[in-house]
């Protein structure tokens, strides 16, 4: 009887790890259109409604209407001005992670666990200013503005910028957030330089604090694992990370969009930021 008890117990924890495996997936904040930002694993977009999987117990079915942004590499924060401005057009604003941009309309999310399709691939379904419909990768897909970005111009650095408290190009990393876009595209080789200042607190603990270097503990499930908790890191697109710390330029990697980020693992109880000012020259 004991035995039948274990294995009944052991097979119960196999069905669950597929799923909470399959959140990570294609997770996303989705920014709401009055501000509301709900991060979780997009399941499928269709008849009008995003599926959201928030955690195992909690699926949000979301109006497609009632969505400003998709935001698959940051938290829908820090988001560049001259983005945001483009993306208060009528149409849907498609951001690749390869740098490039596609104006259109988001006819479908398809494929992958969570939806209809689960043996099939995730697919972003988008449809065109020509009328083509094209099929992307989750991984392709950086972010999805869902036309008429109600909050274009209101970003953070705007706001600071126009107060005169932040040096103009700097950059608000949230110790809290995820990946921020910089707005900047580079290439293979390009040299980017770095001013980093602020500080970020990484738990509860008021004296567990970090400047760009990093704090001398790691944070196993980090972007960067090996790499100093709380330093400031990069990554180009959806691509590998690197660490950036306090060095003042680094030989950029890849092509794309330049994002940045606090190398943590538990963001929730995290809190200050840090405010970067970046600059770039070609090789």
């Amino acid at each position: 009887m004991y035995q039948q008890l274990v294995a009944a117990l052991f097979a119960s924890c196999i069905c669950i790890a597929p799923l909470t495996a399959a959140q990570a997936q294609d997770r996303a904040t989705v920014q709401l259109r009055d501000g509301t930002r709900i991060e979780g694993r997009i399941d499928s977009l269709g008849n009008g409604e995003l599926s959201v999987r928030v955690s195992m117990a909690d699926q949000r079915r979301i109006a497609v209407g009632q969505v400003a942004l998709i935001d698959r590499v940051g938290a829908a924060r820090g988001l560049p001005d001259t983005e945001t401005r483009e993306a208060a057009g009528p149409q849907h604003l498609l951001l690749l992670s390869n740098g490039s941009s596609v104006k259109g309309e988001l006819i479908n999310i398809r494929g992958g666990e969570g939806s209809a399709e689960e043996d099939e691939p995730r697919a972003y379904v988008f449809r065109t200013s020509d009328g083509r419909e094209q099929r992307y990768s989750a991984q392709q897909v950086a972010r999805v503005y869902m036309g008429s970005y109600p909050f274009a111009g209101e970003s953070n650095t705007t706001s600071d910028l126009v107060a005169g408290n932040m040096t103009p190009g700097a950059i608000r990393v949230p110790a809290n957030g995820g990946w921020v876009s910089t707005g900047i595209r580079v290439r293979r080789g390009d040299i980017v330089a770095f001013s980093t200042s602020g500080e970020v607190q990484l738990s509860d603990n008021r004296s567990d604090r970090a400047r760009s270097p990093g704090t001398p503990r790691t944070a196993p499930d980090a972007p960067l694992p090996s790499v100093n908790a709380g330093a400031l890191i990069g990554r180009i697109g959806n691509g590998q990370p690197f660490g950036i710390g306090d060095q003042s330029s680094v030989p950029m990697p890849a092509d794309g969009v330049l994002y940045l980020a606090v190398n943590d693992d538990e963001r929730s109880d995290n809190a200050g930021e840090f405010v970067v000012v970046v600059s770039r020259s070609r090789r």
